[in-house]
């Protein structure tokens, strides 16, 4: 098995994922991601540390929309735990930008953070494997870039971190909920599929990488 799995009540899935998080980040980079299971871990996180200061916060992907609108991974961090984590330093994805522009300047932005390798990335993972704003198909998924451009299943544009940005980050933690995700954490943690058909299979081979699932989401482990 290529990835450690740890799993909690549902009930206390959201203070206990945010504990483990905290633990695991000792400082320098934080990159967020966006989705449901995030947005519910994101309020609990802020006040588990007393001193934010120095952290640099970098995102997994973003839709192309502008910084206040209701879809935008931004937005949602910064009202549930940037607005309450002082001293960090922000490089958001400029989503209000043409697409392509957007990504290059992503790029351009954290190339150091990925020289350095992020400390802790965060993701999330679809029903579907995605990671970030990686589908299964996606050209992104062979990127030689830090960040790309995507057409997104939603019908929107957005930008994601690549294979080589995702797998500079020294420690990987996903955080999955629900039953609807139990098959797919069966493909992820036992399978041997393709990172082409199963996204999240890009990880396999990074030496640290950890699941918390709630009990629905372990229930075919």
């Amino acid at each position: 098995m290529p990835f450690e799995v740890l799993t909690y009540e549902s009930d206390t899935y959201p203070t206990e994922a945010a504990g483990y998080i905290s633990d695991a980040f000792s400082g320098g980079t934080l990159v967020l991601t966006g989705g449901r299971v995030a947005k519910s871990i994101y309020p609990h996180l802020a006040g588990r540390r007393s001193d934010w200061a120095g952290t640099q916060i970098a995102y997994s992907d973003d839709r192309c929309v502008p910084p206040d609108d209701p879809a935008s991974n931004y937005g949602m961090t910064k009202r549930l735990f940037l607005d309450a984590a002082e001293g960090v330093t922000v490089h958001r994805i400029k989503g209000e930008l043409p697409p392509e522009q957007a990504a290059a300047k992503y790029a351009e932005a954290i190339r150091p953070l990925v020289h350095h390798g992020f400390d802790l990335l965060l993701l999330g993972m679809g029903a579907d494997a995605h990671i970030g704003a990686m589908f299964p198909g996606s050209p992104a998924l062979d990127s030689s870039s830090l960040a790309a451009a995507v057409d997104r299943p939603d019908g929107m544009k957005g930008v994601t971190l690549t294979p080589p940005a995702m797998l500079s980050a020294r420690k990987i933690v996903l955080t999955v909920t629900g039953y609807e995700k139990a098959a797919t954490v069966r493909r992820a943690v036992t399978g041997d599929e393709a990172p082409a058909e199963c996204p999240v299979r890009l990880l396999a081979g990074h030496p640290d990488v950890t699941f918390l699932l709630d009990r629905a989401a372990a229930a075919s482990l």
